[in-house]
Order: C-alpha cells, then sequence, then structure tokens
C-alpha cells in the first residue's frame, strides 16, 4: 500500500499540534513551579516581619508607631499572597486541606495583626498586658505559617516531578516525531527526485506515494501522447517524427508569438558504435529514456521530436535566450550523468546539440537544416556540448 503525502503532512500537522500541548503543559507546570515559590518567599517575609513588629523599639513612641502600622499592612498583604490560589491547585490539589490551611492561617494572621494594632496603640499602663497578648497570638500564628509551608514545599515536590515525567514524555515524544518524519520526508524527496531525474542512475524508479507515482506515470505517458495520430510517431521512441513536429508546430503557432522561439537538434556522440553493437531492441530503449529526459523540460507551447537516426529536435518557446539555453545545459549534462542499461550492460552516452534562434521568416524545416548544421561544430569540438550562432 502506497502512502500519501497529504496523509503524511496531515499526520505531522496532528503531531506539532500534540507536541504543543504537551510544552504547554511543561510550560504550566515550571510556572505553578514558580508560583509556589514566591508563596514560600511570602512566608519567610511574613516571619520576618512579626521579629520585626516584636523587637520595635518604642523610644520614638510616633516613628514605632508609624512602623508598626506598615508592617501590619505588609503582614496582611503576604498573608494574601501565601494562600493565593495557583495555576493548576484546581486539578491536583485536595480543595478540603488547601482551604483548611488557608483558613486558619489567615485566622491566626488576624488575630495577630489585631494584637499588634492594640499593643501600639495602648496606654503605657497596659502596654506589657497588650504585648503578652501579641505574644500569645504569635505563637499559633508561627505554627500556622510553618504548617502552610510545609504544605507549599511538598506541592513543589509533586509539581518537580509532575514536571520531570513531562519532560521525559516530551523528549521521547520530540525524537519519535523526529526520526519518523525524517524518514517520511526522505521519501517523499526520493520520490521527488526520482520524478525529476528519471533513472540517471539506471534503477527503475519506484514511487512510494500515490502523488509522486501518479505524476511519475503522467511523465512517462507524456511522450506518447504528443501526437494522437500513429502514422506521426517515431516507432523506436514513441515521440514525433519530423512530420509530427511539423503537424504539431501548425496548431501551436499563433499562440507561440508571444514568446521567442528556439529550436535545437540532438545528436548522439558514440551513435556510430552504439548502432554497430546493440540490437534494436536497446536502441529502443536508448531512444525511449532520452525522449523522456528531453520532454521532462518541455513545456505546453513545446515541441519533441525524433526526427532520423540518432537526432531528436526540441522546438522550444521561451521568454529570452537566456532561459531557453539553460535549459538545454541541463539536458546535455543530465544525458551525461545518467546510465543507460542494455543487454550488453550499463552504458553512458553524451550529446552534442545544435542551438538557434527560430526566426519567423524561415520555415520550421529550413531552421532543422541550419540546426543540423551547427549541431556538426559541437561534434568537432569533441561532444558533449552546445554549438549555438553568436
Amino acid at each position: 500500500m502506497k502512502l500519501s503525502i497529504r496523509q503524511i503532512f496531515f499526520n505531522l500537522k496532528v503531531a506539532l499540534i500534540v507536541l504543543v500541548i504537551v510544552i504547554s503543559a511543561l510550560s504550566m507546570q515550571l510556572f505553578t513551579i514558580s508560583q509556589y515559590s514566591d508563596h514560600l518567599t511570602s512566608l519567610k517575609n511574613q516571619h520576618a516581619l512579626i521579629q520585626k513588629i516584636m523587637t520595635t523599639n518604642l523610644d520614638d513612641f510616633d516613628m514605632a508607631t508609624i512602623k508598626v502600622h506598615g508592617e501590619i499592612s505588609e503582614l496582611s498583604l503576604y498573608t494574601q499572597l501565601s494562600t493565593k490560589e495557583v495555576l493548576i491547585d484546581f486539578i491536583s490539589v485536595p480543595k478540603a486541606e488547601q482551604k483548611g490551611l488557608t483558613q486558619t492561617l489567615t485566622s491566626a494572621s488576624s488575630s495577630f495583626q489585631e494584637a499588634a494594632l492594640f499593643w501600639i496603640e495602648s496606654m503605657p499602663v497596659s502596654r506589657h498586658a497588650m504585648y503578652q497578648r501579641m505574644i500569645f497570638a504569635r505563637t499559633p500564628y508561627l505554627i500556622e505559617i510553618d504548617k502552610m509551608f510545609d504544605y507549599k514545599v511538598q506541592r513543589i515536590d509533586d509539581s518537580i516531578k509532575r514536571a520531570q515525567i513531562t519532560s521525559i514524555a516530551l523528549l521521547v515524544l520530540i525524537i519519535i516525531i523526529f526520526l519518523l518524519y525524517r524518514f517520511r520526508l526522505n521519501q517523499i524527496y526520493r520520490d521527488i527526485h526520482s520524478a525529476c531525474y528519471l533513472d540517471t542512475d539506471a534503477t527503475k524508479a519506484v514511487a512510494i506515494t500515490d502523488e509522486i507515482n501518479y505524476l511519475m506515470k503522467r511523465l512517462s505517458r507524456r511522450s506518447s501522447t504528443t501526437n494522437t495520430n500513429p502514422t506521426l510517431l517515431h516507432s523506436l521512441s514513441g515521440i514525433n517524427t519530423e512530420k509530427g513536429m511539423q503537424s504539431a508546430h501548425a496548431t501551436k503557432r499563433s499562440p507561440q508569438k508571444m514568446n521567442s522561439l528556439f529550436l535545437v537538434v540532438f545528436e548522439i556522440d558514440q551513435y556510430a558504435h552504439l548502432n554497430d553493437t546493440l540490437s534494436k531492441e536497446d536502441m529502443g530503449g536508448l531512444f525511449k529514456k532520452l525522449a523522456n529526459v528531453i520532454t521532462l523540460y518541455e513545456q505546453p507551447m513545446d515541441i519533441v521530436a525524433h526526427l532520423n537516426d540518432d537526432r531528436f529536435s526540441f522546438l522550444l518557446s521561451r521568454k529570452d535566450k537566456k532561459n531557453a539555453l539553460a535549459e538545454i545545459e541541463k539536458i546535455v549534462s543530465t544525458v551525461a550523468d545518467s546510465i543507460f542499461t542494455t543487454s550488453k550492460g550499463a552504458l553512458k552516452i553524451t550529446l552534442s546539440a545544435g542551438f538557434i534562434l527560430k526566426v519567423p521568416a524561415k520555415s520550421l524545416e529550413d531552421s532543422l537544416i541550419d540546426a543540423k548544421k551547427i549541431v556538426e561544430k559541437a561534434k568537432e569540438l569533441g561532444g558533449n556540448c552546445i554549438a549555438q550562432l553568436h
């Protein structure tokens, strides 16, 4: 069963969504640990404020009163901060336990604050008694602070354990997604490479994915659908003959006027030797592969033809000479890099090319004659190159 590129990318999207969810959960847990740490700081600050209030120097009574009132206000604020619910308390923390600790700490803090206010605002005659009352209120308050401190430390430990488990799960998930989709994307790349380069390594291209398999089938049928009249198709390569090319050119002539027309004639440099040593079937396979390489660069207004013997022609419509010449260079290079399988074994061939601008004043037949003359110059230069008029 072949893979679907669409399904692969859908699954990748789902995997990334899961990854984002796990990362969000980890971020939430880390934020929760940070909030619990802030609560511990608030509890420590309450300890420090209690000590400051208890050791306040009353020599300058007015200044001491202002100082104690400020410290009592801070004490009230830190009590609220240390009992505030964190982000995921509603999920993982027993409500009854948290509510009980919050109520007893708030009550003990209020009792101590009240006693401190009575002490600082009392008359000198009763100040000692009020101080003793404040000491009496301090003891249960410190006990509740310690209880809440232990509770918050336990919550931090639990959150750290959950964060560790989530981190491990996240790491495993990232490794699995990376390895799986690295493999899947490599499969897609190999399919695309096969479709683009047409078995240049002399192995039969097999697509793993449905979409690329469909495209490769379309590419393999492309040369045979150039002309529907079988008498205009070459018996060995299956593409247009010279008459088929002229017929197609007459049909496409008007739209082609939008761009410049360029004509190329290709010849196989080793044709004489190949023709002497290879069978007709081998030559047919070689010609079909050459046709596939050339038609890979064929656009809707282009025409590819197998003229006679080893000559192929390519009439291409491009906006300028630079683009046209670049594609012809790719064809020559691709053929030189390809391996052709025959009954005599694998072999390599090269092409010589004659490149001209087809002027409207000249017929296609006359232009082909000119291109055939120019390709001889490329062969004189040693082959595997492109000759053109300058």
